[in-house]
């Protein structure tokens, strides 16, 4: 499995709602160990910045996920990926998927 650098940053930021910061650094260190980084470049922001998405976060995930050869994009926003030329499913949807 491969997940964006945002991907962390945003869970980070969710869940800090919700949890203590230990509780929520326990969590993303386990999900670093059965996951890869993926990598943000200067490329993929380039892209991002000139691609048209509303969202310019939603655009990076999108090219980081081009550039890592992601198969999938999981996301609880898909209308926010309409053009997107690999799959977008919310993570209920991909786990209907696998199970």
């Amino acid at each position: 499995m491969v997940a964006s650098p945002l991907s962390f940053t945003t869970v980070d930021y969710i869940l800090n709602k919700f949890e203590s910061s230990e509780s929520v650094l326990s969590k993303l260190r386990k999900f670093k160990i059965i996951c890869e980084v993926c990598e943000v470049d200067e490329q993929t922001i380039e892209k991002g910045l000139n691609s048209g998405f509303k969202d310019f976060e939603d655009a990076v995930q999108y090219f980081t996920a081009l550039h890592s050869s992601c198969s999938i994009i999981i996301t609880r926003n898909g209308k926010d990926f309409n053009t997107a030329t690999i799959p977008i499913m919310t993570a209920e949807e991909y786990l209907s998927s696998v199970l």
